[in-house]
C-alpha cells in the first residue's frame, strides 16, 4: 500500500491593527469628541459669563453713579440756597465739598464709561455743573440784593439739563442692561441647542465608532465560530478572516489544524479503504471454504465441527459485513459512492426487514410491532435504505433490555415518506444527542447494555439517508427509550 501525503505552504500574517490597537484606537477617538463637545460647551458657557461680568460690572455701575451723582446734585442744590439765601460761609465751604464730590463722581462715571458716544453727555454735565458752580461763586462776591434768588432762578436751566443727563444715563445703561440679558438669553438658548446637538452627534459618533471597533472584533470572530462549527462537522473548507490582527492569526491556527485533520481523514480513508478492499478476497475464500466444508462434500463432520463451522461462518459474514461497511463509508468521504434510486414503496421495503429480526429479538424477549399508514412512494436505492433500517433495528434490538419492546412507524413527512423507529432501551444523554452519528462514537452509557458496538453503523445511516437528499434525527431520554426518525423524499 502507498499513501501520498500533502504539504501545504504555511501562510504569514503581518498585524497592521491589533486587537489592542483598535480599542485604544476607538477610545481615544470617543475621547477627542466628547472633548471637543465639552470645549466647545464650555467656550460658550465662558462667553455668557463674560457678558454677565460686563453687565454687572459696568452698566450697573453706571447706574448706581448716575444715582449717587443725582443725590450730590441735591445736596448741592440745597447748600447753594441756603447760602445765597443766608449769606452763611459755612454752606458755601459745604458747597464747595459736595461740588468737589460731584466732580469724583463724575470722575468715576467718565473711567466706567467705555464708549465713546456716552461720553458726549458726561463733557456736557460737566460744562453745565462747573456753570452752576461759578454762578454760585460769583454771586458770592456781590452783596446785590437780587443776588439772593434762588438757585431755580439763577440756574434753573442748567439744573435741569444735569438731571434729564443723569436720567438719560440711567435710562440708557437700563436699556443696555436689558438688551445685554437679551442676547445672553439668545446666546444660552443657542448655545444650548447646539450643545444638545453637539452631544447628541458625539453620542452618535462614539456610538458609531464603538460599533465600527466591535464589529471589526465581533465580525471575524463570528466568522471564526461558524468556521470551526463547519469543522466539527467535517467540513474543512479554510475559516477567511479579512483582518489583520490576532483574530487572523487564530484562524491560520485553525486552518492549519483543519488541513491536518483533512489530511489524517484522507490518510484514515484511504487506508479503510484500501484494508476493506484487501480483506475482501481473503474473505471470499474463506467463506467459500468453510460454506464447502459444511456441505461435507470432502468427508462427514459430526455435531462438533458443524458447530464448529457455523461459528466460522458466522464470523467471516460479520468481518466481511463490517469491512463492507467500512469500505461504504470510504466511498461516501470520497465521493465515489453510487446510488442506483428507483420508485419504492417505503411500507415494502420495511416490512421483511422488520420480520426477519423479530426471531433475533424474540432470543431477548423484545416484542416488536410495526404500524404502517398511507404515503407517496419514495426514491431509493433499496439495497442501501434496507441497510439503513437494518442498522437501526439492529441498535434497537442491541440497547433495549430483555422484555423491551419497539414499535416501528412508516408515514408521511414533509420531504415524502419516514420511517420511525422507537425502543424502551437506555436511552441517551442529551449532551450526547448531536455526536451519535459520528463515525466511531460510542456512547457512555453503552455498557448497561453489555454489548459492544463498531461505531460506524450509525454513521453510515446517515451518510446513505443523506445521499438520497434526506435526513435522519434522534430524540432520547435515558433510561425510557430512543426514537430514531428516517424522512425520504418522494418520487
Amino acid at each position: 500500500m502507498h499513501f501520498s501525503t500533502v504539504f501545504y505552504p504555511r501562510q504569514y500574517i503581518t498585524m497592521k491593527l491589533t486587537i489592542y490597537k483598535k480599542m485604544m484606537l476607538g477610545f481615544m477617538t470617543v475621547m477627542a469628541i466628547m472633548v471637543l463637545s465639552s470645549t466647545y460647551i464650555l467656550f460658550q458657557l465662558k462667553t455668557v459669563s463674560t457678558a454677565a461680568e460686563k453687565t454687572l460690572t459696568s452698566n450697573v455701575q453706571i447706574i448706581d453713579l448716575a444715582k449717587q451723582l443725582r443725590v450730590v446734585l441735591y445736596d448741592e442744590k440745597g447748600l447753594a440756597e441756603k447760602f445765597l439765601i443766608s449769606r452763611d460761609d459755612t454752606y458755601f465751604s459745604l458747597f464747595l465739598e459736595t461740588s468737589h464730590r460731584f466732580n469724583q463722581y463724575l470722575d468715576m462715571l467718565s473711567r466706567a464709561e467705555t464708549s465713546g458716544q456716552e461720553n458726549i453727555p458726561l463733557r456736557n454735565m460737566r460744562v453745565l455743573h462747573t456753570s452752576f458752580v461759578e454762578a454760585v461763586k460769583s454771586r458770592k462776591e456781590s452783596r446785590i440784593l437780587e443776588n439772593r434768588l434762588p438757585v431755580e432762578e439763577v440756574e434753573g436751566k442748567n439744573l435741569e439739563k444735569l438731571h434729564r443727563l443723569l436720567g438719560h444715563i440711567v435710562t440708557a445703561n437700563q436699556a443696555s442692561i436689558r438688551r445685554a440679558l437679551s442676547r445672553i438669553k439668545t446666546t444660552t438658548g443657542r448655545s444650548t441647542k447646539i450643545a444638545l446637538l453637539l452631544v447628541s452627534w458625539s453620542l452618535l459618533a462614539a456610538a458609531g465608532t464603538a460599533f465600527i471597533i466591535t464589529r471589526t472584533i465581533t465580525r471575524p470572530i463570528g466568522h471564526l465560530i461558524k468556521g470551526t462549527e463547519r469543522i466539527a462537522r467535517g467540513n474543512f473548507e479554510p475559516v477567511k478572516v479579512t483582518s489583520k490582527d490576532e483574530i487572523a492569526l487564530l484562524a491560520q491556527a485553525v486552518n492549519d489544524m483543519s488541513r491536518k485533520i483533512k489530511e489524517t481523514n484522507r490518510l484514515r480513508t484511504q487506508t479503510l479503504q484500501q484494508i476493506s478492499h484487501e480483506f475482501q478476497n481473503p474473505l471470499q475464500a474463506m467463506l467459500s471454504a468453510c460454506d464447502l466444508l459444511q456441505s461435507q462434500c470432502s468427508g462427514a463432520l459430526n455435531e462438533e465441527q458443524v458447530a464448529m463451522m457455523e461459528t466460522i461462518h458466522r464470523g467471516i459474514v460479520k468481518i466481511e459485513d463490517l469491512s463492507r461497511q467500512y469500505l461504504d463509508l470510504a466511498k461516501i468521504e470520497s465521493g465515489t459512492m453510487k446510488y442506483h434510486l428507483e420508485p419504492a414503496d417505503l411500507s415494502q421495503i420495511v416490512t421483511p426487514i422488520v420480520e426477519d429480526v423479530k426471531l433475533i429479538a424474540s432470543r431477548k424477549d423484545i416484542h416488536i410491532r410495526i404500524e404502517t399508514a398511507s404515503c407517496p412512494n419514495v426514491l431509493v436505492d433499496v439495497e442501501k435504505i434496507s441497510i439503513v433500517i437494518n442498522n437501526l433495528l439492529g441498535n434497537a434490538i442491541k440497547y433495549t433490555q430483555d422484555g423491551g419492546k419497539i414499535i416501528v412507524k412508516i408515514g408521511p413527512s414533509r420531504l415524502g415518506a419516514q420511517v420511525e423507529i422507537r425502543d424502551s432501551g437506555i436511552g441517551i444523554a442529551r449532551e450526547e444527542l448531536s455526536k451519535v452519528f459520528t463515525r466511531f462514537y460510542q456512547a457512555n452509557n453503552v455498557e448497561k447494555a453489555k454489548v459492544q458496538g463498531t461505531g460506524v453503523g450509525l454513521a453510515l445511516v446517515k451518510a446513505y439517508t443523506e445521499g438520497h437528499g434526506g435526513r435522519v434525527y434522534v430524540e432520547s431520554t435515558v433510561n425510557k427509550g430512543s426514537t430514531f426518525v428516517v424522512e425520504l423524499p418522494r418520487t
